[in-house]
């Protein structure tokens, strides 16, 4: 079975990549998003804290003064950890 996330064969504007994850626009939302390169649901402790900590400073970036968060809901692809930054929507 192919993953489009493991094959990533539309790339957007890349932020960082490294061998175990990579942060780019999502291509349908076009907000940063980090994926794991690993196919897992399980990124370890350490590692999940230091690929959010990047995922911030890109998102810190790209929104400026907006405010945004980090959606670690996984809704179309569950079986493989990708992470959002998206706008807070006001109230």
């Amino acid at each position: 079975m192919e993953c489009d996330l493991c094959l990533l064969k539309v790339r957007t504007n890349v932020y960082l990549e490294n061998r175990f994850f990579i942060i780019l626009d999502c291509k349908s939302c076009l907000v940063p998003m980090v994926v794991w390169k690993d196919h897992t649901m399980d990124v370890p402790e350490p590692d999940g804290q230091v690929v959010e900590a990047f995922l911030t400073e890109v998102a810190n970036q790209f929104y400026g003064d907006k405010n945004y968060f980090i959606d670690k809901n996984q809704r179309d692809i569950l079986d493989h950890i990708h992470w959002h930054a998206r706008l807070k929507e006001k109230l």
